[in-house]
């Protein structure tokens, strides 16, 4: 039998350590708090640098990059249509299995409707950038705020350049860029519209079952994933998406997703705002459907007001539209 005092040293122990652990997480946080964490200094320089160009297709792809608020410089491309302007401008980024190079194709394409594209490197991919790091959930959540102030200081670049008109600006974001689409149309408003491809509503849903809840329940213990719980509350998209107005959302998601299930989608797109639209593909988290693309690409054309898309996208597969049909090329 124990004697008593150790048996009272064990409970004081045990709530000396829950204390302990309780005072370690963040404090909460209101709504118009968390949104000051995506503040920066815009006035500060741009320190744009020009790597290379390369001409491709009439479409010129320069090798760009600019200063992070955060620290380090933000590697991009920036890819200018042929003419002079103005032309509305988007910003893609990538999921996080990509980097910038993702939408190269698609932007392409769009210049050649009239629009310039600047692609962002994810701060994960960069020397001495902020990583995924479930156990140090402070460093995770300083590499998303980051992400989006970097955006942000994306828009100041957009509209610096004297051919790009400040007025038309979108935004399109797949999975990592997804998630964080919710964020920046609720602090950033100078751009118009947001494509979101398959993001999280919230990166604390670890349901049993899932892809991503199997995985951290099998490499986190209970206490780690409270942490990470805490630590992300405040900037989490859902809390955010719902102040996205005027700007127009966007949704996409894939039937087949491994990383989004339904219930996801739909805290989404419940949380969002309007003026807001979805669409359903019956393809995976990739989004290799090509109804993806075209849709996603009319709705830039409708928002950014750019010459027709589609043509573009049929000429790339070697087709050609006519009124009544769509032919391939050498079938007639």
């Amino acid at each position: 039998m124990k004697p008593a005092w150790l048996s009272i040293l064990v409970v004081i122990l045990l709530a000396a350590s829950v204390l302990a652990f309780q005072q370690s997480l963040p404090k909460e946080m209101t709504y118009e708090e968390a949104a000051h964490l995506f503040d920066y200094d815009a006035k500060a320089p741009l320190a744009f640098q020009e790597k290379s160009v390369e001409e491709v297709r009439g479409v010129k792809v320069h090798d760009v990059s600019y200063a992070s608020p955060k620290g380090g410089s933000v590697p991009a491309y920036l890819v200018i249509p042929s003419g002079k302007g103005p032309f509305p401008a988007i910003i893609f980024v990538h999921w996080g299995q990509g980097d910038r190079s993702e939408f190269l194709a698609e932007s392409l394409m769009l210049a050649r409707a009239g629009a310039e594209s600047l692609l962002i490197e994810g701060v994960f991919n960069r020397p001495n950038g902020q990583g995924d790091d479930f156990a140090v959930p402070e460093k995770e959540r300083a590499g998303y705020i980051q992400l989006v102030t970097d955006i942000r200081r994306g828009v100041d670049l957009l509209q610096s350049r004297p051919e790009v008109d400040a007025k038309r600006i979108a935004y399109v974001g797949h999975s990592y860029g997804a998630t964080w689409a919710g964020v920046l149309a609720a602090v950033e408003k100078r751009i118009k519209a947001h494509v979101v491809m398959g993001g999280l509503p919230t990166l604390a849903d670890f349901s049993a079952g899932t892809f991503i809840g199997e995985w951290v329940h099998k490499n986190y213990n209970q206490q780690q994933i409270e942490k990470y719980i805490a630590t992300l509350a405040p900037i989490e998209p859902e809390r955010f998406a719902g102040h996205a107005a005027p700007s127009t959302l966007f949704f996409q998601f894939a039937h087949q997703d491994r990383y989004i299930t339904p219930k996801l989608a739909k805290e989404y797109w419940d949380a969002a705002s309007q003026p807001k639209i979805q669409k359903w593909y019956y393809c995976s988290h990739e989004f290799n459907d090509p109804a993806a693309l075209m849709d996603r690409d009319e709705f830039l054309r409708q928002q950014l007001r750019l010459k027709p898309v589609a043509p573009q996208i049929l000429e790339r597969l070697g087709m050609r539209a006519t009124p009544a049909r769509v032919v391939r090329r050498g079938a007639e």
